[in-house]
């Protein structure tokens, strides 16, 4: 199993940079794009690239979005996982919750899936 990083984290305007520890319990870590990326200006060479990197992504795979960064490269990702897996598979950050207040800095990943394709009853199995 792999987790595909979107974007390399960096530090935000509060001077955190998001831990990615706890993800690497769903599999090892593959950067898609570095945090200079711009995905949003080249587009087609983001793909392009998106799709090399991607080449072997699989259901039993994740994506991984750090927040920040451009959110065209979460767009050109998913498209990606989309062509190659009929589920994508997502790993969201949970937030501990200290005495009432949402702290961003402590938590766990917590893996959700899409799935493309309907069950023989209509259902998509992940809703």
């Amino acid at each position: 199993m792999t987790v595909y990083v979107i974007q390399r984290p960096r530090e935000n305007k509060f001077g955190w940079t998001p831990d990615l520890t706890d993800a690497s319990r769903y599999g090892s870590m593959e950067i898609v794009f570095e945090s200079t990326d711009k995905p949003q200006f080249l587009p087609g060479p983001s793909l392009t690239k998106a799709r090399n990197i991607m080449k072997n992504f699989g259901p039993d795979d994740y994506l991984l979005w750090p927040g920040g960064g451009d959110p065209i490269a979460v767009a050109i990702c998913s498209m990606v996982a989309g062509e190659l897996s009929p589920v994508v598979r997502f790993l969201r950050w949970e937030r501990n919750r200290e005495e009432g207040i949402r702290d961003r800095r402590k938590g766990w990943y917590m893996p959700v899936a899409i799935e493309k394709e309907r069950s023989s009853s209509g259902q998509y199995k992940s809703a």
